[in-house]
């Protein structure tokens, strides 16, 4: 056989079990665990844009303002924060009773909520925060595969934060539900949510900016 076939067919041997190698674990799980961060990077984007554009739509048809920004703190969930009780008495007597808002007042004021447009924004939403915990929950198993424990850190303040969100989204959905629909709680519910997925996403940029850092220290 002619030495220059069979050089041939070595080197087509070799190119097909290199091809045909498969990528080990820790490649599949790092490029899983990329593909679920910026996929759930974008569904976070999507839900902030469809709380906020909801709370324009709210502040524009309605006139209601939109509320300031307020940090949502990770380690105490706000549906938990509810009287504080001292140990001694106190002087002052804190009532528990929750504050009763007069919707018909507010409707009265500014109007009902378009139905439609309210349900069509609460079901975006809410599509998103699924996508989004769907997403990390993976992410989350990738990062135990490569027992990143960093990362499982920064994960586990996301989820808490999504976790306040689903059950303000909740509270919204319900408001949602009522034959007329008030738009200042309407705006107030969804600030809630906003405050949540704003603190969630910021956690999620910072574990996006890791990801790129040991991405470009790996092709050095």
């Amino acid at each position: 056989m002619n030495s220059n076939v069979v050089v041939l067919m070595i080197s087509v041997g070799l190119s097909a079990s290199v091809a045909g190698a498969a990528p080990d674990a820790g490649a599949k799980a790092r490029g899983s665990y990329n593909f679920y961060s910026h996929s759930s990077h974008n569904s976070f984007s999507s839900a902030r844009s469809h709380v906020e554009g909801y709370q324009g739509y709210l502040h524009d048809t309605h006139g209601v303002a939109v509320p300031a920004h307020t940090p949502t703190a990770t380690a105490v969930p706000a549906a938990s924060v509810s009287v504080v009780r001292p140990a001694t008495p106190a002087p002052q007597v804190v009532s528990s009773t929750p504050t009763v808002v007069d919707h018909h007042a507010e409707i009265a004021t500014h109007g009902s909520v378009d139905t439609e447009v309210a349900r069509d924004a609460s079901d975006a939403l809410g599509d998103d925060i699924e996508r989004i915990q769907r997403h990390v929950k993976r992410m989350r198993a990738h990062a135990e595969e490569l027992e990143d424990t960093e990362a499982l850190s920064i994960l586990a303040d996301i989820e808490k934060n999504l976790g306040i969100a689903r059950r303000g989204h909740a509270d919204l959905h319900e408001h949602h539900a009522e034959e007329k629909i008030a738009p200042k709680t309407a705006m107030a519910l969804a600030q809630k949510v906003n405050d949540a997925l704003r603190a969630a996403h910021a956690d999620h940029d910072k574990l996006m900016k890791r990801l790129h850092e040991t991405d470009d220290s790996d092709s050095k």
